[in-house]
């Protein structure tokens, strides 16, 4: 009886060995097919945004836990529901003598269809505070005084070039004037 104990004590050993060892196997496989969908994701989002193809922009209505992240050193702004990236696009931040501000902020009340400003020559449409009550804000690109894009500055998305805004194409700024909701937390880093 002893022999037999032991061999089922044994074969029941070595199947919890096997299902161990499976599902160790199992979840290396899942970290590394994650790893090369982000991949993927990244060089599917720089194409896009080479190829200036028309995006998809997320119904944040449907949405909780929204905030965003702006990396400077990469120039880009991406937009969460909790841990989950939902929209992400190239911005412009400060340039180095009128930097961005960094750190922790919330979108404000303050936003607008249009600014302009005469001293500068230029405007933006479609902005949204999230520092300072207007004074620094997500915008277009900047505009002439009938809100057309200025001659050029398409082509400065993606570069520190600013005067501290936080600057998205003009389908971006719309979308994020038009969607995001006072309170969400902006992070700049």
């Amino acid at each position: 009886m002893r022999k037999k104990f032991s061999k089922k004590v044994f074969i029941l050993l070595l199947t919890f060995a096997n299902l161990v060892v499976g599902y160790s196997l199992c979840r290396q496989l899942m970290n590394i097919r994650h790893e090369s969908e982000v991949k993927i994701d990244a060089y599917a989002f720089d194409k896009n945004v080479k190829k200036s193809q028309k995006k998809i922009y997320p119904d944040l209505s449907e949405l909780d836990h929204l905030s965003i992240l702006v990396s400077i050193s990469q120039q880009k702004m991406i937009v969460y529901s909790g841990n989950k990236v939902i929209f992400k696009t190239k911005v412009s931040t400060g340039a180095k003598e009128t930097p961005t501000p960094t750190g922790k902020f919330a979108i404000e009340a303050e936003r607008g269809e249009f600014l302009y400003d005469d001293s500068l020559n230029r405007g933006a449409c479609d902005w949204v505070s999230f520092k300072d009550h207007g004074g620094y804000r997500f915008e277009s690109l900047p505009t002439d005084w009938k809100g057309k894009i200025l001659k050029g500055e398409s082509k400065k998305i993606g570069t520190a070039c600013t005067d501290g805004n936080v600057r998205l194409s003009k389908e971006d700024a719309k979308w994020l004037f038009e969607n995001i909701p006072e309170g969400v937390i902006v992070s700049i880093h």
